[in-house]
């Protein structure tokens, strides 16, 4: 696997990066799972994709670690080696929303009012788009290498850059208005219910802002 990684950075610098994304993304595509079973009160489900999520992101930390460990020094790359660093920590801060999730709705059998059940699973959704666009922008990295960061290509990443803090401005509306209504609810459940809805609304947007830092850390480097 290291001696791989070492010929993709020979390639491109980005191909190892493409490849972590795509472990993290094995990870982040499982919520949406995850909260469809929590919603519906499946315990047994929401336990078999909560270690299902726990496998995919310690895969995806392997990637990583082997990546940090085995990023070329003497290698000549058309971008620093701090940025590529940098980035692949971004990468990682999505799948480490996506296990906290998890992590969270196996601690106890949350209770979902009925009327809010949509919506949860809406916001969820919301979290995990923003992070399948950041995918998409860390994929165009070599089309943007062929062309020298300028063009077109250019203009198309910083469109899909400005994408990503929209979405992920939306989760954070989204996170604001469903909280409002669990308090509002008469059905929400416990205290402790409370506090755990509110740290997994986080958990989730944290998959958001994560995939906003990635694309905010390719803007900085596409303005250098």
């Amino acid at each position: 696997m290291v001696r791989a990684l070492v010929g993709l950075f020979a390639k491109s610098p980005f191909k190892p990066l493409q490849v972590h994304m795509e472990k993290v993304m094995a990870c982040v595509e499982l919520v949406p799972d995850l909260i469809g079973a929590l919603v519906e009160g499946q315990a047994e489900r929401v336990a078999e994709i909560r270690r299902e999520i726990t496998r995919t992101e310690h895969e995806a930390d392997l990637v990583k670690n082997q990546l940090r460990d085995n990023l070329p020094r003497t290698l000549f790359l058309p971008v620093s080696r701090a940025d590529l660093l940098q980035l692949i920590h971004h990468q990682d801060d999505i799948a480490d929303g996506a296990e906290d999730a998890a992590i969270l709705c196996g601690m106890k059998q949350l209770t979902v009012p009925p009327e809010l059940k949509e919506d949860v699973v809406k916001f969820a959704e919301l979290c995990v788009q923003a992070a399948r666009s950041a995918e998409g922008l860390v994929a165009k990295l070599d089309e943007l290498l062929e062309t020298g960061f300028a063009g077109p290509d250019s203009q198309m990443v910083m469109q899909l850059i400005d994408q990503i803090g929209q979405q992920e401005w939306e989760a954070d509306k989204g996170a604001f208005t469903l909280l409002k209504a669990f308090f509002r609810s008469e059905d929400v459940g416990s205290c402790v219910d409370i506090v755990l809805w509110m740290k997994l609304c986080e958990a989730l947007g944290d998959i958001a802002n994560a995939a906003e830092q990635v694309a905010n850390h390719l803007r900085v480097m596409l303005a250098r």
